[in-house]
């Protein structure tokens, strides 16, 4: 059996996920006829917006293909949902 962390808001595959679902509920699409589109399972896709499962780039360009948007448009998305790291100063992160 494999653990696996619980993702958390604000992480990547949170974020894949997310905009995933997003854009695919906006269109009023199914799991099913995006999948279909994207030629993965049903189960897969779920799992991917609930973010518990990494999508190569070419399972998330078939996703967008599915979902007809432009995969550059669909990582911009994915890019802007992702909270930025903290920024810390190069001086404090050096050990003294």
């Amino acid at each position: 059996m494999e653990i696996s962390p619980k993702p958390q808001k604000g992480d990547l595959l949170s974020a894949i996920g997310d905009t995933l679902r997003a854009e695919r509920t906006e269109q009023g699409l199914t799991l099913k006829q995006v999948a279909e589109g994207a030629h993965v399972s049903v189960s897969y896709l779920a799992e991917i917006e609930r973010g518990e499962k990494d999508p190569s780039s070419r399972v998330l360009e078939n996703i967008a293909r599915g979902l007809d948007v432009e995969i550059s448009e669909l990582l911009v998305r994915i890019a802007s949902a992702v909270e930025p790291a903290p920024v810390v100063p190069v001086a404090d992160s050096l050990a003294a």
